[in-house]
């Protein structure tokens, strides 16, 4: 599979985080309404069969990289300056959740560089808002007031999504796609405009080809194991309360099943060759639409690990 990388110009704030599954649920829309249900259930049929068209990362600010979920090696202290310096290095570099290309790649390939501190690259906007009550056009009765947090990342930067496509041929109709997501938004509240983006450009990335003698993967992206996929490692987990999307967004009850997921920046090791990708689609995820997936498959970067 061929590595791109897809900068994307956010036009404003956004709502729902651009998460691979959230990404992945805006691009069969838009394949279903510009296309046919017919060439999406193909696509599907494939990405369930263990072929994917295409893998997804989350998108990240700018060129920065998620910091890997691994311990960074450091010789035991003898003094207690030293072992107070270690407990203070600690704390600062957890406080740190992006790294620079250079500093990612050095610890993926089982180098202890340094880490700098850095200025947090998305900012939130916590606002109150009103229920309004539909039928009398005004606020209900006790004010009903709830809190909306927004995300808003620095006008001159980007969003990057890492894509790696199973054939080269894809790229111009992946990147259709894209554009026309970009018009409508992603995600929460984009019927108001957020979660809309427009396309820098989408160019070939092969940060993660150079890694030597990998011995284990970490994802770009948020997934569900496969059942022979890897289990010891570094990771973190989480639950995911996904939302049907569009017609199914209309149903009386539109929510998912609650899905633990392992967080992105998480490394497991491998036996043999690092792979493409891991992961799997999950069925069975919405009770009112038994056809409805998840999108749950890792974005695999190979990665060098001193056990």
């Amino acid at each position: 599979m061929e590595t791109y990388r897809l900068k994307l110009q956010v036009n404003g704030g956004f709502i729902s985080p651009f998460q691979a599954d959230t990404i992945f649920g805006g691009l069969c829309w838009v394949m279903r309404y510009s296309e046919g249900n017919g060439s999406l259930q193909r696509m599907l049929d494939d990405f369930c069969c263990g072929k994917p068209w295409f893998v997804l990362s989350n998108a990240y600010p700018g060129d920065l990289l998620p910091k890997p979920l691994i311990k960074i090696r450091k010789a035991p202290p003898v003094t207690r300056d030293e072992h107070l310096w270690q407990a203070r290095e600690g704390k600062r570099i957890k406080k740190i959740g992006y790294l620079t290309p250079q500093e990612f790649y050095s610890l993926v390939s089982g180098k202890d560089g340094p880490i700098n501190n850095k200025e947090k690259p998305i900012s939130q906007v916590s606002t109150l808002h009103n229920q309004i009550n539909r039928i009398y056009g005004s606020t209900a009765e006790g004010g009903h007031l709830f809190e909306q947090v927004e995300y808003y990342i620095n006008p001159e930067s980007y969003l990057s999504v890492y894509v790696k496509l199973n054939n080269p041929a894809l790229r111009e109709w992946l990147f259709r796609l894209f554009r026309i997501l970009g018009e409508t938004g992603l995600g929460k509240r984009k019927s108001t405009g957020k979660g809309s983006f427009s396309i820098i450009n989408m160019e070939k990335y092969d940060l993660f080809e150079s890694i030597e003698r990998p011995n284990a993967f970490l994802s770009l992206s948020n997934f569900v194991p496969a059942p022979h996929d890897p289990v010891e490692g570094y990771y973190k987990i989480f639950v995911k309360y996904g939302k049907l999307g569009e017609d199914y967004a209309l149903s009386d009850y539109y929510f998912k099943q609650p899905l633990l997921m392992i967080q992105a920046g998480s490394v497991f090791f491998e036996k043999n060759n690092v792979k493409p990708f891991y992961g799997q689609m999950v069925e069975n995820i919405a009770p009112s639409y038994p056809e409805a997936l998840h999108y749950a498959l890792a974005f695999s970067v190979p990665v060098r690990l001193e056990r």
